[in-house]
């Protein structure tokens, strides 16, 4: 891709990159280390709860890549099978600014008739940060090894309370307002072999660090003074460490053609826990201390696809990914019939597609364009239970420019459109939808990357 060579130990039809400049290592990495530093990386994603793509190359490519060389936070995200292709040292900054635009509508029906109402979603613009470094085979070797620091993960929302929309009353009628914040950075540390001319294998090490906050939170049990008074408490910001695994395959069936394949293990996290207070001033504990501990792992995923470069200017990557949201801790259904509190955001498996074409117009200049398609992860009966974290989103439109600045340097840049989507589903309780309600959530995004990569 752009100035992405493969490695001479593997086959390709693209011919070895010139001579560059060195970067010194220690200034790229240090700079990779402020930026990570200075920019939080909230998320707002695309495809469940990830980004659709990781990197301005990636992400314009419809996130696609599986097994098509995009440079090292595209290998580190997809197959680490994949630096393998990596020429000599790479080192990669990208960051993601995330427009949303978001509301949510309700009904319920009352004596005198139905109350609807209307609010937009207030969240600010979301700034993701990734950073990666790999090094290839190098000549008369098979080894090639790298990691990351790749915003990957999130969801937010936050709506204010509103006496004209039924489901921003205050509580105990309705949410009152609507806040939530939760970011995961997942942090590879990789390793693959070039086996022979034609396959290769990649394993990783996968740590995380995540934060959730909330208000309300349904996933603490509520502090009810009768069964209809019930007051779900707010959470602050905590943190939790998790780890999983991926192993991801690469073969090349011919010079042109490409197949790769990984698989990304569930991610096991620490609980957070958080120190609060009861929420409900109807109750003689009001703001006595409690303390409430969820689990939210980062489920499964499964990624095949194939990468096809039918000239040395032309590169394509289909690749297709199922993500098991349904058997992770945190994303299931149901409530705790002895607490009320929610077990999960009750999100369903999702497909997803992606489609990804770049043309080396010249040396310097790249164009790339991409779709991706995924399923909503949020049903109709599990709309009402995230108001805070939407999953709605399917179809994505994305386009890329790259431009060798130097030898030894590239820019990238990206933008991707997430076309507006809904869903409707009733109000539910612990026993069921409830009559003659209806929630409908509305989201669209528009993001922007930009990014550099060096060589040294």
């Amino acid at each position: 891709m752009s100035h992405y060579t493969v490695s001479p130990h593997t086959a390709s039809p693209q011919t070895a990159a010139p001579h560059r400049r060195a970067v010194p290592a220690v200034a790229v990495l240090a700079l990779a280390f402020l930026t990570l530093a200075l920019l939080a990386p909230v998320a707002q994603a695309g495809n469940g709860h990830f980004i659709h793509g990781v990197g301005p190359v990636n992400s314009s490519m419809g996130g696609a890549g599986v097994a098509l060389a995009e440079g090292p936070v595209a290998g580190l995200y997809l197959n680490p099978a994949l630096l393998t292709r990596v020429d000599g040292h790479q080192a990669e900054i990208d960051v993601e600014f995330v427009e949303t635009t978001a509301r949510t509508e309700s009904t319920v029906q009352t004596p005198f008739g139905a109350f609807s109402g209307s609010t937009d979603d207030e969240i600010d613009l979301a700034v993701i940060p990734s950073a990666g470094w790999a090094r290839g085979v190098q000549e008369g070797g098979k080894v090639a090894y790298g990691f990351g620091f790749l915003g990957l993960a999130g969801f937010g929302s936050d709506f204010p309370q509103d006496s004209t929309n039924p489901i921003f009353l205050p509580q105990p009628q309705g949410f009152g307002g609507v806040y939530a914040s939760y970011r995961m950075m997942k942090i590879p540390a990789t390793v693959a072999w070039q086996l022979n001319e034609r396959f290769a294998l990649g394993v990783a090490f996968n740590g995380g660090y995540a934060q959730l906050s909330a208000s309300p939170f349904g996933g603490a049990a509520p502090d009810c003074s009768g069964p209809t008074t019930c007051f779900f408490p707010s959470v602050p910001e905590d943190g939790a460490f998790g780890y999983g695994f991926a192993v991801g395959v690469l073969y090349q069936a011919t010079p042109s053609l490409a197949l790769g394949a990984t698989y990304n293990s569930e991610m096991e996290f620490d609980d957070f826990e958080w120190n609060h207070t009861v929420a409900n001033p109807n109750l003689p504990t009001f703001g006595t201390r409690r303390v409430s501990e969820f689990q939210l792992n980062v489920p499964q995923t499964f990624t095949a696809g194939l990468g096809w470069t039918p000239t040395p200017a032309w590169s394509i990557a289909l690749d297709g990914r199922w993500v098991n949201y349904e058997d992770t801790q945190g994303f299931g259904s149901g409530f705790d019939p002895r607490s009320g509190a929610a077990l999960g955001l009750g999100w369903d498996d999702i497909m997803i597609y992606a489609l990804g074409v770049q043309w080396q117009a010249n040396p310097a200049i790249s164009l790339r364009a991409g779709y991706n398609r995924s399923e909503a992860a949020v049903s109709p009966n599990a709309v009402f239970g995230n108001i805070a974290s939407p999953a709605i989103f399917e179809d994505h439109l994305t386009l890329g420019l790259g431009w060798q600045a130097t030898s030894a340097m590239t820019l990238n840049l990206a933008y991707y459109k997430v076309f507006e989507n809904d869903v409707t589903g009733a109000f539910q309780s612990p026993n069921g939808p409830v009559p003659g309600t209806s929630v409908t959530r509305y989201m669209e995004i528009d993001s922007f990357l930009a990014g550099f990569s060096f060589d040294f």
